[in-house]
């Protein structure tokens, strides 16, 4: 029986950190996608905003925030990454999905720490569109040996990206968010934002 993980593809796709955990530790470029948390982040991105819980992802890899706005400039560093590589390179696109509270309780939450082991995340469909969107600009730029699970993600993306800022804004996640924080979420610019480098020894 073959293991999971997606170990036979370039690019891979899960849910938030024990997929991380699953389909990035020989990765070389993690896309964290969290597209409303990223309203926080709108007026200085960096992992403060964005809540990534970087001790439980996979040690290695780069780790990217991605959302709507950015793809093209995710899509762009991994080309960077396969230039400096000689070879290419492997992306592990993670949804952060929704999350009610952490296991281990508030308390860590309301410290801004992270529990040793990671609560499963509920589908949030804002995720799933940005990651799918990633995936395309990367299928675009000629990174196209996807997983099938990165490959439905992406089909959900081109199919319903004409409609993708209604169903963001129509979402479970907006609808318990201030209407201000949802469009600045979706105002957030093209730049990369990078939450960790790589800790990958040469």
């Amino acid at each position: 029986m073959q293991e999971r993980g997606q170990r036979g593809y370039q690019v891979r796709f899960g849910w938030g950190a024990a997929g991380a955990a699953r389909i990035a530790a020989d990765a070389h470029l993690l896309v964290w996608v969290d597209v409303l948390p990223a309203a926080a982040a709108a007026a200085a991105p960096g992992a403060d905003g964005t809540r990534a819980p970087l001790a439980l992802l996979p040690d290695g890899p780069e780790v990217v925030l991605g959302h709507l706005g950015n793809v093209t400039a995710v899509a762009e560093r991994v080309l960077r990454l396969q230039a400096d590589r000689g070879d290419r390179c492997v992306v592990a696109v993670v949804a952060a999905g929704h999350v009610d509270e952490s296991v281990g309780g508030g308390t860590a939450d309301d410290a801004g720490e992270f529990p040793d082991v990671p609560a499963v995340p509920e589908f949030a469909v804002e995720d799933l569109l940005a990651a799918g969107a990633v995936v395309d600009a990367l299928v675009t730029s000629g990174v196209d040996h996807t997983s099938p699970e990165a490959a439905a993600a992406c089909a959900a993306w081109t199919g319903l990206r004409q409609a993708a800022t209604h169903l963001v804004t129509a979402s479970e996640s907006a609808g318990a968010l201030d209407v201000d924080r949802v469009h600045a979420a979706l105002a957030v610019g093209p730049e990369l934002v990078t939450l960790r480098p790589s800790t990958e020894r040469a």
